[in-house]
C-alpha cells in the first residue's frame, strides 16, 4: 500500500514590505520574529499606525484585490 503524500506545506515568511491581508485589513510586514511570526503594521481608521506580531500562517496573499 502506497503512502498518501500528507506532507504538510513548509511554511516561509512572507518578504519584508509586502502587502498582506490579515483577518479583514490590509497590513505591510514589517520584520520576522521567532516562532514561526512576523511583525506587521497597520493603520487604525483615524491614521494612527498599529504594529502587532501575528503567525505566518494567518497571513493571506491579497490575490487580485487590494482593498
Amino acid at each position: 500500500m502506497l503512502k498518501a503524500d500528507r506532507r504538510r506545506k513548509r511554511l516561509v515568511c512572507p518578504p519584508i514590505g509586502a502587502l498582506m491581508r490579515y483577518r479583514d485589513r490590509m497590513v505591510r510586514v514589517v520584520a520576522e520574529a521567532s516562532g514561526q511570526r512576523a511583525v506587521i503594521e497597520s493603520i487604525f481608521e483615524d491614521g494612527r499606525p498599529l504594529g502587532s506580531v501575528v503567525k505566518w500562517h494567518n497571513l493571506v496573499s491579497p490575490g487580485d484585490q487590494l482593498f
